[in-house]
């Protein structure tokens, strides 16, 4: 079993080094506790939606299910634990896909541990260099309600200080944010606006479904790109989840 601190990283990037694409495809999916990685590895392929998707980003995951899905997507791939899960003994982090080349792997620990099980949260970025262009493409998943929401906030805090590079950065940002209303939605919007990232997703629909309720908990959000479409893909069995997308144009020029 790695440890909390191990990087893992493989795959094969094919994405075309020589041109900045028109748009770009991605896609943010909770994979719960990432037990069913083959068939979201198929959906991802198979889907009208994510198929062809330049980013992927993804939660609840262990090394295992990341290198299946990137292996069978024909993606690069940097993974990260944030801590054995005690449900299921495995490792359980975030991950970075990319149909282009990755550098920079990091991780940024959020403040404070799950209130019942005292697991830790992260955020896993690196850089996607897409043609000539460079972004910082981040995994997030932060704890669920049962923590405040001031230690909350602070987690979303520690997600608007991943970038360093200064505001002109191209900048994404998704995951499962946990939030189960309005407020939360507009506590992580609010944060981000902040260091100039918008909700990419806006209207994309709920992410989950339980009790008979819908809930918006996962979302994209970007900088220096204009979103041209948003979405979730109902309907698949590898997740409680629904994949969350995004295309985006560029906001810069060959």
């Amino acid at each position: 079993m790695a440890s909390a601190s191990q990087t893992f990283q493989g795959g094969v990037s094919t994405g075309d080094s020589r041109a900045i694409p028109a748009q770009l495809l991605v896609v943010s999916w909770n994979i719960q506790f990432g037990v069913e990685a083959a068939a979201a590895a198929a959906a991802l392929l198979e889907s009208p939606q994510l198929r062809d998707a330049d980013l992927i980003l993804l939660q609840e995951m262990d090394e295992q299910g990341t290198e299946l899905v990137a292996r069978t997507v024909g993606l690069e791939y940097v993974y990260v634990p944030a801590s054995v899960h005690p449900q299921t003994g495995r490792n359980f982090g975030n991950a970075v896909l990319s149909r282009w080349p990755l550098s920079d792997p990091g991780v940024v620990s959020l403040p404070y541990t799950s209130a019942v099980q005292g697991q830790p949260r992260h955020l896993v970025h690196a850089v996607a260099h897409v043609g000539p262009m460079r972004i910082r493409a981040c995994s997030v998943h932060t704890e669920v309600a049962t923590l405040s929401p001031a230690k909350r906030r602070r987690q979303f805090a520690a997600i608007g200080d991943v970038t360093s590079a200064g505001p002109d950065e191209l900048l994404v940002i998704g995951g499962d944010f946990n939030t189960l209303t309005r407020r939360g939605i507009e506590a992580v919007t609010s944060r981000l606006a902040s260091i100039g990232a918008r909700r990419a997703t806006e209207g994309a629909g709920p992410t989950l479904r339980r009790g008979g309720r819908e809930f918006s908990l996962d979302h994209i959000y970007t900088r220096s790109f204009t979103p041209i479409s948003c979405g979730v893909v109902a309907g698949l069995s590898a997740s409680d989840h629904r994949p969350i997308w995004a295309r985006l144009a560029p906001q810069v020029t060959a």
